[in-house]
């Protein structure tokens, strides 16, 4: 029978001590406090999290204080047979994260950030911040909020939208991604090392994301009107909010094609960008509103450093540019 637990995904600051003490500190308390309690909750934590506070690795100069040597014993191996481990925050695992809380899989969220130090400029952590409050996950952001919950709430949180262990993560087209064994002994979730856009030669392989903010979206509707036929060749279109529903109205032959996800500020900018992470969308055509503000700046970010870090995605993000790329390039192959 499938293993089932409540999700907690947990971040610690790299380049605070103190934090990441008070984190494998918390979890080494829970552990000796109850832990046939903890074991009903699978962790979800980034690479980096995971090898300093659990295995004490990666740790650079507080190693040579000893300051930081993670877990030791049988909490060491409790929390490894209990965790996935997701991508560093610079590899998208953060922007992973994001995803599951605006998935409603994971609703209970550890966030051990320092106040001083560059976390506060990273538009993945704040976005992920963002989303949980809009999607109601619980954010715990210190020792004591954890030890509380644990001792009040855990009991009852325990069957808080169960999920299936080693998690599953169901991308747009129905496609899961599992998490599979890794040498430390936890599981983990990677992102393709080696993109296959390069052997998608064909448009009808190819998928393309269709983004455009509320000031934007009658041109987008525009546009997607006058290349119908050339959006008709891709095979998936990727769209956020009441885009994708527009499209569909305003065109004949599109509407099989689009996979509609969530509004940007409920979480959509996060879906296509993980889409991007996991080597399944090809291009993104964004109409960005430069002249207004945004509450989800930051998720907007998020998709534009998602295609940075892969070699092969197309970006478009401008009405122009994308006109031109649909005329030159789309139209005449």
């Amino acid at each position: 029978m499938e293993k089932q637990k409540t999700l907690i995904g947990a971040i610690a600051s790299h380049d605070s001590v103190r934090k990441t003490v008070e984190f494998s500190t918390i979890l080494r308390l829970l552990f000796e406090r109850d832990p046939d309690l903890l074991s009903e909750f699978h962790f979800l934590m980034t690479r980096g999290t995971f090898n300093r506070c659990v295995l004490g690795k990666d740790v650079g100069d507080f190693q040579e204080a000893g300051q930081l040597t993670g877990l030791e014993g049988d909490a060491r191996q409790f929390m490894i047979e209990n965790t996935t481990v997701l991508p560093r925050n610079r590899d998208g695992g953060v922007i992973l994260l994001s995803n599951l809380i605006v998935k409603k899989r994971c609703s209970i969220l550890w966030t051990f950030l320092t106040p001083t130090t560059t976390h506060w400029m990273n538009p993945e952590l704040l976005a992920l911040i963002r989303l949980s409050d809009v999607w109601r996950a619980k954010r715990l952001l210190n020792f004591g909020s954890v030890e509380e919950w644990f001792t009040k709430e855990a009991h009852r949180d325990r069957h808080r939208r169960l999920q299936p262990v080693p998690p599953e993560f169901r991308l747009a087209d129905g496609n899961l991604q599992k998490a599979v064994p890794s040498s430390s002994g936890a599981t983990k979730i990677e992102f393709p090392r080696n993109s296959q856009s390069y052997s998608r030669e064909s448009f009808a392989e190819k998928t393309i994301a269709l983004i455009a903010h509320d000031e934007m979206k009658p041109r987008m509707i525009e546009f997607a009107v006058d290349f119908e036929f050339e959006l008709a060749r891709f095979k998936r279109i990727l769209t956020t909010g009441t885009t994708g529903k527009r499209i569909a109205d305003a065109t004949s032959v599109l509407r099989e094609k689009i996979q509609a996800c969530n509004s940007g500020p409920l979480g959509g900018d996060i879906e296509i960008a993980v889409e991007v992470l996991f080597d399944q969308c090809d291009v993104i055509i964004f109409f960005v509103d430069p002249l207004h503000p945004h509450p989800h700046t930051d998720d907007i970010r998020v998709v534009f450093a998602a295609a940075m870090r892969t070699p092969t995605v197309r970006v478009l993000a401008n009405e122009m540019q994308a006109r031109e790329w649909m005329d030159r390039v789309v139209r005449e192959t």
